[in-house]
């Protein structure tokens, strides 16, 4: 199978602009979607695979990371090697109307967050809990999460249930790709990222396949697709409010389309920053 190379300036996680948000604690949730409900939105590849591909593809290779899934598709397990350490597993488990991601270092455990899921089956509500060793003594911290979509079922923002500080908001262009990312770090005050999907060179843009997680969602979780409608092209600039650099990215694609490389370079000097190579199976 013949690899077809296309360099872009950008970043392949990204995310979003945020507005003000009010502190104040939320009304209780919503009834709780059908267990089918959750399960269909977390099937990975099956809702963004091309009606002339027949073949489902499903991520199993990310970087380092392994994903595994269950007979119906839904993602089960994603573990990450750790050198001269025991591997970071995260482990899913479902039930109706929620997700819970575990994610743990052999028995150590690191988080434990279970997303609740409304009617269309995507995630309204997060609950986390970290744990941190300090000086061999294990801490554990609750967070909340709310989260916002617009009209057309994007992402529009998510938000710390019980303060103005924490949470990101998303700005989308016309194709329904995310162009800008704001982080809330206090009342008035954010950080900002702006996305462009014009290619360097004059190349035409690219569909984005198999999209991951956005960024500040991506801290939450990489691959289930609970957050609403993804981007829809493959990002091509990336850069930060206040700063004259930024990352761009270099693609090779399959002969299906999906990304099987990533190399991310800075925009000043273009030096190599990461390599990433992506793998799938087809069902």
């Amino acid at each position: 199978m013949l690899n077809k190379t296309h360099f872009f300036k950008s970043t392949l996680f990204i995310a979003l602009a945020i507005g003000s948000f009010a502190c104040q604690n939320d009304n209780p949730v919503d009834p709780m979607p059908t267990d089918a409900a959750s399960a269909a939105t977390a099937r990975i590849g099956s809702d963004i695979d091309s009606p002339n591909f027949p073949q489902v593809h499903k991520l199993t290779k990310h970087g380092q990371a392994t994903l595994t899934y269950d007979n119906d598709g839904r993602l089960m397990n994603v573990t990450t090697p750790v050198r001269g350490s025991l591997a970071i597993q995260t482990d899913y488990t479902y039930s109706p109307g929620k997700i819970r991601a575990f994610t743990h270092q052999g028995k150590v455990k690191l988080r434990d967050e279970t997303f609740t899921l409304d009617a269309s089956g995507r995630c309204k509500e997060s609950a986390e809990v970290i744990t941190v060793v300090n000086n061999n003594v294990p801490l554990t911290y609750l967070r909340e999460w709310k989260f916002n979509y617009n009209a057309k079922g994007q992402l529009w923002n998510f938000q710390n249930k019980n303060s103005c500080v924490g949470g990101f908001s998303y700005g989308y262009n016309a194709d329904g790709d995310v162009t800008s990312v704001s982080k809330s770090t206090g009342i008035g005050s954010s950080d900002d990222t702006k996305i462009g999907y014009t290619p360097a060179g004059g190349d035409p843009i690219m569909n984005d396949k198999y999209p991951l997680n956005v960024l500040g969602v991506n801290e939450h979780d990489a691959y289930l697709r609970i957050f609403g409608k993804p981007s829809k092209h493959l990002a091509t600039l990336v850069t930060e409010q206040g700063s004259l650099d930024g990352d761009y990215y270099n693609y090779v694609l399959d002969a299906d389309g999906y990304v099987t490389q990533r190399k991310q370079y800075k925009l000043i000097g273009s030096s190599l920053v990461d390599t990433k190579s992506y793998a799938y199976v087809t069902a």
